[in-house]
């Protein structure tokens, strides 16, 4: 017993070795450049400065896209006992969570999983670097893909604690005392990774893991019938239930909430069914879609081709990535005089670099196919088949067209590429089942040379295959035909050198996998038909090939150069900034918004820091407010509609700043209501009218008495400077003899936002499609807008509460097992 343990020790510290040993720079003080973050640091910063000054983080975020909910940027951690775990497992309180922490947790994570499946440490060791060190997994970790990359490594315990909980209601060979134990232990690591993984709010992610899990109890349910275990099985497949609902009741406000503001996002759908090229003609007709979540090409544009499944094997068969360093004996630097060029030549717009499993890991699962017995083979091969046709995305369309429009909450996620994360964890798992019955005493030798055979043979056939016919191939990619016009007469120069590169990239990654793989194979022939008598060197040297073959791959991706100095990535104003400042200190201007033309306007979130925005980036952008770029202020830019938002300065493209003296300011009183009857005729409607005296409401939605009102020269509204500043509360003070409809340039989102009138309760209304107004009665009056999201609060509560039931039911189910009876 102690022998183990200090086994899995020694193990666990040397996973942490090796998470130090290839993030070293960040020992050193060096941080990490990952270009999610430093976006995510730039969006959330106004809220991180709110909680500075006021000690709360607020629940609105005012610098982006006009106002939108702050808690999708950043929030307060939502009370759940697990959260300190959470915190923990990450090392978030050493600083390291982007870095070390969460390559740490890929190999732990994974380890600890195969140990659930019965697997030996040194074993467990094996996967736990094949999975950790997969490239896609070090890839997103450089693009700062962190919440994405927490989530995955949870993968293997959810599928580990259901195999564990499963195999031991079905083994007769154990007694009711230690499946009882079995069980518990089971289904325990199945709900605590499932709070994990839901905690860590990458939701694409445990969808995906639920098909694996679909897949997994799918092959027990037949096992079981065949065994006639069929009562113990669904037994387990009722406690499993209910360790998946209190997952999700730990994380029931992260959850619910994320599910409320979906429905308003451009994931809930689409209210319009005309696009904007009907209002200009001038463009290229959009599919609109109008139910309830995004538009299936967009969803779709990052679809892994079929072809380019080929890099899971071969790293460079398409190219890497696009932007891929180049030797100086490359043709592109003999040409250009640059070590990165755009050899990317798949079906992705761009890519970072290939999801390559390892030549290795492909070998055994090939191996394991063969020698593995029972449903763990089964499941594992169609949870794997099945990620590789999701993956596809738009290139299956017969498949994956049906699922996106029936499978449920399937059309919320995109970016199909991201389903190859299940196939890694599948093909990681039976490789290391393959290699555990390679090595086992007890075996088949002739059946073990046959699988090595096959395993090796096939591979290595289809790579010389490959290679044979690779003189035919285009060399020619998705990004090509974007390049293409921008160099005109120069192209063909610029596109010999990268499809001599592209070829080049291809042979030679071809015959590195082909080597790694007639290694590891002979390896393995050598203790199977004891020419090696000890499985140690054999699990070492297969170990040290797996991580010269991922490790070699990973730092073409993520290596050194990809760290710098902290300082360098601190966020700092630009001068454009500065001289917005200037010029609004010497207008008197407050509370106003910024076009920035400079930057890529809806895709970049760093201007937003410094100054409230008009753009900014955000993946889960309200609908309506998508549809507003789209008609009003992306490619058709009318400067009505800048007005009504408070656009005070613009930013030009060559960086200089212009103040717009029309912008309407944070409020104001109109004459006129036009109302129309649907979303369609509201955004169109929004194109013709005057916002200074005129407001469009939709009167299927709010009811409004008046159309006309009576115009007051005495009449004022303005925002109250001397409250305390906060983006969740504005308060403005107003003045007419008569009612008034007054127009706020804040965004309408009713689910947080409540209006108080003398500080009672007031009803309010959207106009102009995406701004709140409110009918003001006549005399002196404060108006105040509270955000109180109040579900987010009340959800809190109840998370709270259910986390703390759960953490009890699990204590208490653990006493009650190991009690000492007497």
């Amino acid at each position: 017993m102690k022998k183990n343990i200090f086994t899995h020790i020694g193990i666990i510290a040397g996973l942490l070795v090796v998470a130090c040993a290839y993030m070293s720079p960040v020992l050193s003080g060096k941080d990490l450049r990952q270009g999610d973050i430093q976006k995510a640091q730039a969006m959330s910063y106004q809220q991180r400065m709110e909680k500075e000054r006021t000690g709360t983080v607020p629940n609105w975020a005012e610098g982006m896209f006009s106002g939108m909910p702050g808690y999708q940027i950043v929030t307060e951690q939502q009370q759940s006992v697990f959260q300190v775990l959470r915190n923990i497992i990450i090392m978030r309180h050493i600083g390291v969570e982007r870095t070390i922490g969460v390559l740490f947790l890929y190999l732990i994570a994974f380890y600890l999983a195969m140990l659930a499946f019965g697997i030996s440490p040194w074993l467990a060791l094996i996967g736990a670097l094949g999975f950790g060190l997969g490239s896609y997994n070090i890839i997103i970790i450089e693009a700062g893909h962190i919440t994405k990359a927490w989530a995955i490594s949870m993968i293997a315990p959810i599928f580990a604690g259901m195999v564990l909980t499963f195999r031991s209601a079905l083994d007769e060979s154990l007694d009711k005392k230690r499946r009882t134990r079995r069980i518990l232990w089971g289904v325990l690591l199945f709900t605590m990774a499932l709070i994990l993984q839901i905690a860590f709010n990458h939701l694409q992610i445990t969808y995906y893991t639920a098909i694996g899990c679909v897949a997994l109890g799918l092959a027990y349910w037949v096992y079981a019938i065949v065994r006639k275990r069929l009562v113990p099985f669904l037994l387990m497949v009722a406690l499993l239930v209910v360790g998946a609902g209190l997952a999700f009741g730990c994380n029931a406000r992260l959850l619910l909430v994320n599910e409320e503001y979906a429905r308003y996002t451009m994931r809930g759908g689409n209210e319009l069914t005309i696009t904007a090229s009907d209002m200009y003609g001038d463009q290229e007709p959009a599919e609109q879609n109008t139910s309830t979540g995004l538009d299936i090409d967009y969803a779709y544009s990052w679809s892994y081709g079929i072809g380019e499944t080929y890099t899971l094997l071969v790293p460079g068969a398409m190219g890497g990535g696009s932007g891929e360093k180049v030797g100086k004996k490359s043709a592109f630097f003999k040409n250009f005089r640059t070590e990165q060029a755009p050899l990317y030549w798949g079906d992705q717009p761009f890519t970072s670099g290939p999801v390559y499993f390892g030549a290795i890991l492909l070998m055994l699962f090939v191996v394991g196919m063969i020698l593995v017995k029972g449903p763990e083979r089964w499941w594992l091969l169609a949870a794997t088949l099945i990620a590789v046709a999701l993956s596809w995305g738009r290139h299956w369309m017969g498949l994956n067209g049906w699922l996106f429009e029936h499978l449920p909450l399937y059309n919320k996620f995109r970016t199909p590429s991201m389903a190859l994360v299940l196939a890694n964890a599948c093909v990681g798992i039976l490789s290391v089942l393959a290699l555990r019955e390679v090595l086992a005493k007890e075996r088949d030798q002739k059946r073990v040379n046959r699988a090595l055979y096959i395993g090796v043979g096939s591979l290595a056939a289809i790579i010389l295959g490959v290679m044979l016919f690779s003189s035919g191939f285009s060399y020619t990619g998705a990004s090509d035909r974007q390049m293409e016009p921008q160099y005109g007469n120069q192209w063909s120069i610029i596109f010999s050198a990268l499809a001599e590169d592209r070829a080049h990239l291809l042979k030679s990654d071809s015959w590195r996998s082909i080597i790694f793989i007639l290694l590891a194979g002979g390896v393995l022939w050598l203790y199977n038909n004891e020419k090696i008598k000890k499985s140690s060197v054999v699990i070492g040297a297969v170990a040290l090939l797996v991580v010269i073959d991922l490790w070699g791959v990973d730092r073409r991706y993520l290596n050194k150069d990809n760290f710098c100095d902290k300082r360098q990535l601190e966020l700092r104003r630009d001068q454009w900034d500065y001289d917005i400042d200037q010029q609004a200190a010497r207008y008197g201007d407050h509370d106003f918004r910024v076009f920035n033309l400079a930057v890529n306007t809806f895709n970049d979130s760093k201007p937003s820091a410094f100054h409230n925005q008009v753009g900014g980036y955000s993946a889960a952008k309200l609908s309506r407010y998508q549809n507003l770029i789209d008609f009003y202020i992306g490619r058709h830019i009318n400067p009505r509609v800048l007005d009504m938002l408070n656009t005070r300065y613009i930013v030009m493209q060559n960086g200089q700043v212009q103040r717009n003296p029309e912008a309407l300011g944070n409020c104001w009183f109109v004459e006129e209501v036009k109302t129309v009857g649907s979303a369609n005729e509201e955004i169109v409607a929004l194109g013709e009218i005057d916002p200074a005296t005129t407001a469009v409401v939709d009167t299927t939605l709010f009811s409004i008495a008046n159309v006309r009102f009576a115009a007051d020269s005495t009449a004022a509204i303005v925002l109250d400077q001397t409250a305390a500043p906060s983006a969740d509360y504005k308060r403005y003070t107003s003045k007419s003899a008569t009612d008034r409809l007054a127009v706020f340039s804040e965004i309408y989102y009713a689910p947080d936002w409540f209006a108080y009138i003398d500080g009672n309760p007031a009803e309010y209304l959207r106009a102009n499609y995406v701004l709140r107004a409110m009918v003001i009665p006549a005399g002196d009056h404060v108006i105040e807008f509270r955000n109180e999201a109040p579900r987010l609060h009340r959800l809190d509560r109840v998370t709270l509460i259910i986390s703390i039931v759960t953490l009890l039911v699990m204590i208490g189910s653990i006493v009650l097992v190991y009690r000492r009876k007497k």
